[in-house]
């Protein structure tokens, strides 16, 4: 399996940059699915995480409401805490060392990219953060739940976008680490080469300009099988787009089937 070298705090929390990340995001797919990188594509996130990084998958309400997506468990362990809403309480499941559970509200159809991104994310703590855990073994996880200390898990919350506001020098572990799970399965669900391909691709067009920054969101986000969201955000970040005006999804979906229509 590709390990690159990781620089890591005394807590065992990994210290990288975005650049780094893509760097480790290009070197999992190529050894996952090495034409992926030749031919842009959407990455199977189920198998890269089953059969590559050989975590087991499950499914559960992870709450009542919805608050976490996805959960790793690093550990052996019969307290994951999850919610029945048959009874309308608080239980606990058992699972097996490097599992992945995702909550049962993203099976539903609608809900795919979300799903996609959330399976990403958790693999990511896996092959990221798993030294963070074997550092202390007291360490039990990242986010308390009802005051109580389950085996060592991270429970990944809905909301995240405080991470791209906050000042990062008030950020501690936990904050870096959800950011680089988010990093990550951006690098691997969109390979920085892979996202350059579909770029020039669209620029070999010879669209007005106006439409050009539209399409390019709209055909990574069919391509990679990704958020129009996800999407926009990784072109942004890989500044191969400007700041996009604020715009319904809906008008830039129309004007981007004139772009591809031109």
């Amino acid at each position: 399996m590709f390990r690159p070298e990781i620089k890591r705090k005394k807590s065992g929390t990994p210290v990288l940059s975005r650049k780094q990340i893509d760097i480790i995001g290009e070197g999992l797919v190529r050894e996952f699915k090495p034409e992926a990188l030749v031919t842009p594509q959407e990455i199977d996130v189920d198998l890269f995480a089953q059969d590559y990084l050989g975590m087991d998958q499950d499914f559960a309400y992870l709450s009542h409401c919805g608050v976490y997506l996805g959960m790793t468990v690093f550990n052996d362990t019969d307290k994951v805490p999850v919610y029945d809403p048959a009874t309308q309480q608080a239980e606990y499941m058992s699972a097996k060392a490097h599992t992945v559970i995702i909550d049962k509200t993203l099976l539903a159809e609608n809900q795919e990219h979300r799903y996609r991104f959330t399976m990403g994310h958790e693999a990511s703590h896996e092959f990221l953060h798993k030294e963070y855990f074997a550092y202390d073994p007291n360490q039990l996880t990242i986010f308390d739940f009802m005051g109580e200390s389950p085996a060592p898990m991270v429970q990944c919350r809905v909301d995240t976008k405080k991470l791209d506001t906050a000042t990062q020098k008030t950020w501690n572990d936990r904050d870096w680490m959800e950011w680089q799970a988010n990093a990550l399965s951006s690098s691997i669900l969109m390979p920085k080469c892979m996202v350059e391909l579909v770029v020039a691709d669209i620029k070999s067009r010879k669209l007005p300009q106006y439409l050009v920054s539209y399409a390019m969101v709209e055909e990574v986000s069919a391509v990679f099988n990704v958020s129009f969201e996800a999407a926009t955000y990784r072109l942004r970040q890989l500044n191969l787009i400007p700041q996009l005006e604020q715009v319904s999804n809906d008008a830039v979906r129309v004007l981007t089937q004139l772009a591809c229509n031109f």
